[in-house]
């Protein structure tokens, strides 16, 4: 029993100690030929630069096989297309450089640094998977913006709004609108990093997004705008300097406004504050039923040559009101006095299109013209009706300075009037619609005259003097 124990042990010592010196063995040779492996100079398998493979080539070699192409992505234009126009862009302009000796370096370390467990790891995905490094392109930043900055002001275009044009024999034109063009700086200089890269058909379209037109064409027409409506016409004194400045001034803010279908004009609103700090002057206006100096003389005119044009339009009136005598430059219930801050004149676009009024001064003479659009067979007229005439008083005052029975006229006085006032409306000569659009009322102005209460002259038969 002893001896055949003994046996058993000596033998398994025997193998241990092989094993053990097996293994020392195999390990020493480990550890010389693995590091021999892993450090070689060499560039792993499955490793490319940009594409290009460089598996077991070393740095030198690797380099030279590369240079060429370096060389033609750093010198081949880029050429930047848009529609039938092209510019070319050398990359030199804007400091192309491809960093050759980084991609290398970076080529180089795939399986070469960290622990031997890295090491392998790292060169058993390239064989399978492949590891590219991507190039590394370096640029003048501001040369590279300079180029699209100016790029993006010669392929810019601003959008063109539809304009309407009037023309002089009052014609309607619409001058149709234009979309504009924006170049996308941020994507173009993305885009030619981009294409740095590419060896052949170095193409970059320009990356523009259209500008629409603030008013296109199909809106402008859609307004309606088509003829002209209606037009009225009042004379003045162009002599009296002040008075016509006024007027001037007045038609200024008026012309070129637009009305929509149902909106609303109002005439203090529009003109605004009658003041000297506007550049109103001291001109006669009718105040208290007298003829007197006041700021904004003149406006009354306009106001009552715009009344007429809209009642010519069809338009509505909201608010009106006559003066308290006739006026000379338009016919009896066709006048419409303002006052900034108590009596306004309010229009109202009641046609189903938008309305334009274009107003001017020429000469001795103010203008309003309406654009729109109503059927080209009906025709607006404007008739008075004098309803009654009022006899003015006369107002008889003592004068002890001239003869008895003398009779000096100092005012000759004026009737008043009562009247009406219809918009008639005619299709093809027929009348298809009269309607009442106001009645007003003018006070008479009374006669003063002076009668004599003195010695009567000797001699001499009464007289009547003026």
């Amino acid at each position: 029993m002893t001896s055949r124990f003994n046996l058993r042990r000596r033998t398994a010592v025997t193998i241990g100690v092989v094993a053990i010196s097996l293994l020392a063995g195999l390990g020493w040779s480990a550890g010389r030929m693995l590091p021999s492996l892993i450090d070689s100079d060499r560039i792993c398998r499955g490793v490319s630069i940009g594409g290009f493979d460089v598996g077991d080539m070393t740095v030198p070699e690797a380099r030279g096989s590369l240079q060429e192409h370096v060389r033609q992505l750093q010198t081949e234009p880029i050429i930047l297309g848009l529609g039938t126009e092209q510019w070319r862009v050398n990359p030199a302009d804007v400091g192309t450089a491809i960093e050759l000796e980084s991609a290398l370096g970076a080529a180089r370390m795939v399986g070469h640094t960290g622990s031997l467990v890295r090491r392998l790891s790292e060169r058993s995905a390239a064989r399978k998977s492949g590891v590219d490094i991507p190039w590394i392109v370096s640029v003048d930043e501001q040369a590279l913006r300079d180029l699209v900055f100016d790029m993006a002001r010669v392929v810019s275009i601003d959008p063109k709004d539809a304009t309407l044009i009037i023309t002089a024999e009052d014609e309607v034109i619409i001058e149709p609108s234009m979309d504009g063009r924006k170049l996308d700086v941020e994507r173009l200089i993305y885009d030619l990093r981009s294409a740095t890269l590419l060896g052949t058909a170095r193409y970059v379209a320009m990356p523009v997004d259209v500008v629409t037109a603030n008013v296109t064409t199909a809106e402008l027409e859609a307004k309606g705008i088509r003829r002209l409506i209606s037009k009225y016409s009042t004379k003045f004194n162009a002599a009296n300097y002040k008075r016509t400045q006024n007027i001037r001034l007045g038609v200024q803010k008026l012309d070129g406004l637009v009305l929509a279908p149902g909106a609303e004009l109002s005439f203090n609103d529009v003109v605004g504050p009658r003041v000297p700090e506007r550049g109103f002057m001291e001109a006669d206006i009718i105040f208290n039923s007298e003829l007197v100096p006041g700021i904004g003389g003149g406006i009354c005119q306009v106001s009552s040559t715009l009344y007429n044009a809209a009642l010519l339009a069809l338009m509505e009136v909201a608010s009106r009101v006559n003066h308290s005598l006739p006026s000379s430059y338009v016919p009896l219930g066709r006048d419409a006095t303002v006052s900034y801050g108590s009596i306004d004149l309010k229009v109202r676009n009641t046609t189903k299109h938008h309305v334009l009024i274009r107003c001017f001064v020429s000469g001795n003479t103010v203008t309003f013209k309406i654009f729109g659009d109503i059927p080209d067979d009906m025709d607006v007229s404007i008739r008075t009706e004098v309803l009654e005439r009022i006899e003015p008083n006369t107002i008889e005052q003592m004068d002890p300075t001239i003869p008895t029975g003398a009779r000096v006229v100092v005012e000759k006085g004026s009737p008043g009037y009562r009247v009406a006032v219809e918009r008639v409306v005619k299709v093809d000569g027929a009348v298809v619609s009269t309607e009442l659009i106001s009645r007003d009322r003018y006070k008479p102005q009374s006669a003063v005259v002076r009668v004599g209460t003195g010695a009567p002259a000797l001699d001499l038969p009464p007289v009547q003097t003026q």
